[in-house]
This record gives structure tokens, C-alpha cells and sequence, in this order.
């Protein structure tokens, strides 16, 4: 575990890597044992908004304890008058801030984690890239985190230059407004993104809401399993998916995983701005309907899926919900059956993002997912 920030301040960026070794020395004090430094990339953090850069200086400490790795934070606000006045100093527009935290590498061995801060506003954000390219450890893999509600393919040249060397692309589409544009956007994006770098080393882009659906995609294999719920998709008629608010593109998700592993195929939509999205699908049995609902409250998450269908023969439904505890609830309408619950134990931002570090496979599923959910989206725009 690393201990809390310990001391920082804003350098010059020529003055940086000086930096960072003078604050490595002043941590170690009279010590005389080698210093070692625990890094296994370079991760660069993107935020467009301060409170974005503020919550992740805030997660960097459990991050790096999982993951190790020279940190660059980079800040880009819109401009204003008073960045406009210093986009004539030494530092082209950009300043930087440096902070060099005691990490626990075992029972008693010390390690030392780095954070570079770079903040950028208005014009000066295009000079991001360069500086840092001057910082980034040249023999470790670059790891891009995309910590912003702009989706990847929408972003223009700042994220063509980020991840111009980048192993992997890790964002967030929680929150993404205008979620048909987005989805489709993105769809054909990671196919170009993750045909390769030059020399053919392989890369990769990752999307944190589809490792939150983890759980939900694991419970709903045993729920429509057809020892638990004989008949139900062979019979499915309706397929409901609630969400919080900001969650819809997660629920995009799981409907997109969903159809593709029960062999549905789109072939119609419509969508109520901001309330309702809705589809035909084709099934082996017959026509589907699918709705995916925006709940007026509540977390940023899938709160409930139900299939209306028939169990052993009788109409009902296979339900599942989530409860404030983070309990999975299984039931069955309209058969005498017990409600199944499964806990799963919530993840955190920095569990989300140091699992996806060192998950660097594609996944095909994810893949085929996407492409799915494209056409979703192409049928509503």
C-alpha cells in the first residue's frame, strides 16, 4: 500500500526528471541501500476537467500498488482569460507539477512511485503530446487512459497523437452523451485502432463498463441456462433492461452481449430521446422485442433486466435485479420457484483500471459485441 502524497511542486518541464530524482533522494533519507524504482509502464491519464484530474490523483495511489508505473496526469481545460496570459511563458502554455510517493513493494522493501502533472489550456493543449513523449521511460509499454466523457473516435488530434505509440487505450463510456453517435462511432473506431502498430506489435482499446458487466454477464449464463429456466429463451417474447441514469451505454452493452450469444439479429429501431430505445430482433422462434429504459434515479448502473417468456410451458418471466447491497437477485414469475441472490463484491475505479492494465489480450467477445451494437445504433440514427 502507498502512503498519502508526501511532497510536490510545480518545475519547469526541463527540470523534471532533476526533479523527480531529488524528491526519490529526500524520500529515501540516509538510507544507502540501492533506490529501487517499481514501474512496469508508462501510464498516461487524459482529463479534459479539473474535478476529473482532482478524482484520479485521488485513485493513483491504489493504482500504482497494483500496477507500477511512471504516471503522466495530463489536464486540458478550456481556455480563459487567465490562461490565455500565460500561454507566453517559458513553458509554451504548459506547466508541470511532480510528486514522488514511498510505495511498499513486499513485507518491508520500499519502492518509489512517480507522477508527473501536466496542465494544459486552450492552444497550448496540442503541445500535450510533445511533452510527454520527452517524459515517457522509453523501454516500457505506454498505456493510454482516456479519462474523459468525449468518446475516443470523437476527440480529434489530441488522442491521434496520445496514443500514437500506445500499447493499449483504456476509456470509460459511462456518462457519454449522445450514446447512438458515440456507439457507432466507436464500433468502427476500435477496428482501426487494433489493427496494429508498425513492426507488428499488437494493441488494444478497452472500455471499463464492459468490465463492470462482468458480474451481470456471469449470472445471466446460469440464469437462462435451460436446467434453471426450461424454455425461457426459446420462448422469450419481451427482453426489459433498466438502467440508472448515465448508465445507458452500459446497458447498450449488455443488450449487444446478450442478442449476440442467444443468436438474435436487429432488424428495427426507434428510441425516445433520453427515456426509451427499443428493437426488433429476429429470433430462431420469432420476433423479439427489446427495450433498453433510462430510470428518472438512482446509481449509474444496470438495475434490472426481465425476459418475458414461458417457463416449462407456462407464461412468465426470468427477472434479475440489483440491489442497493450490490446483490444480484434471481426470480421467476409465474412458476413456484425460491429467488436466487448472488453478492458480488463492488470494484473501485483503481480495481477497474489496474485489472484492465494487466489484462492486455483482446477480447474477442467484447469484439463481437461491439460490432453488434453498432448495428443497434445504425438502425436509430
Amino acid at each position: 500500500m502507498s502512503t498519502a502524497p508526501e511532497t510536490e511542486g510545480a518545475v519547469p518541464l526541463r527540470r523534471v526528471e532533476a526533479e523527480l530524482a531529488r524528491q526519490t533522494l529526500e524520500l529515501q533519507g540516509n538510507s544507502e541501500a540501492p533506490i529501487p524504482r517499481a514501474c512496469m509502464s508508462n501510464l498516461v491519464v487524459f482529463c479534459d476537467r479539473r474535478e476529473q484530474a482532482d478524482e484520479v490523483c485521488r485513485q493513483v495511489p491504489d493504482i500504482v500498488s497494483s500496477h507500477p508505473a511512471r504516471v503522466l496526469l495530463l489536464l486540458a481545460e478550456p481556455a480563459s482569460s487567465a490562461d490565455a496570459s500565460n500561454q507566453s511563458g517559458g513553458n509554451g502554455g504548459v506547466t508541470a507539477s511532480v510528486l514522488v510517493r514511498r510505495l511498499l513493494t513486499g513485507r518491508s522493501s520500499t519502492g518509489f512511485s512517480e507522477q508527473v502533472t501536466l496542465h494544459a489550456a486552450g492552444g497550448a493543449i496540442a503541445k500535450l503530446p510533445f511533452a510527454v513523449r520527452a517524459l515517457l521511460i522509453g523501454d516500457l509499454p505506454i498505456n493510454l487512459w482516456w479519462y474523459s466523457t468525449q468518446p475516443p473516435p470523437l476527440a480529434g488530434a489530441i488522442l491521434y497523437d496520445l496514443a500514437e505509440r500506445a500499447e493499449q487505450i483504456i476509456y470509460d463510456s459511462l456518462g457519454w452523451l449522445e450514446p447512438a453517435w458515440a456507439v457507432a462511432a466507436t464500433s468502427t473506431w476500435l477496428g482501426q485502432f487494433q489493427q496494429g502498430l508498425p513492426g507488428g506489435r499488437w494493441r488494444v482499446a478497452s472500455d471499463l463498463n464492459w468490465r463492470r458487466l462482468k458480474y451481470w454477464r456471469r449470472i445471466l449464463k446460469q440464469a437462462f441456462d435451460e436446467a434453471a429456466a426450461p424454455g425461457a429463451v426459446g420462448s422469450a417474447t419481451e427482453l426489459l433492461v433498466e438502467h440508472g441514469p448515465h448508465a445507458v451505454i452500459q446497458a447498450w452493452e449488455l443488450v449487444s452481449w446478450l442478442t449476440s450469444q442467444l443468436g438474435w439479429r436487429a432488424k428495427t429501431g426507434n428510441v425516445q430521446q433520453g427515456t426509451e430505445m427499443a428493437w426488433r430482433f429476429e429470433a430462431p422462434h420469432g420476433m423479439v422485442r427489446v427495450r433498453i429504459c433510462r430510470l428518472p434515479q438512482g446509481p449509474p448502473e444496470v438495475m434490472k433486466l426481465r425476459l418475458a417468456c414461458k417457463l416449462s410451458g407456462t407464461p412468465g418471466a426470468v427477472v434479475i435485479r440489483l440491489e442497493e447491497s450490490l446483490r444480484h437477485v434471481v426470480e421467476q414469475e409465474g412458476v413456484a420457484a425460491a429467488p436466487r441472490t448472488a453478492n458480488f463484491k463492488p470494484q473501485s475505479l483503481a480495481e477497474l483500471l489496474s485489472r484492465q492494465l494487466s489484462d492486455r489480450e483482446r477480447d474477442p467477445v467484447f469484439d463481437e459485441s461491439m460490432a453488434v451494437a453498432q448495428d443497434l445504433a445504425k438502425s436509430l440514427v
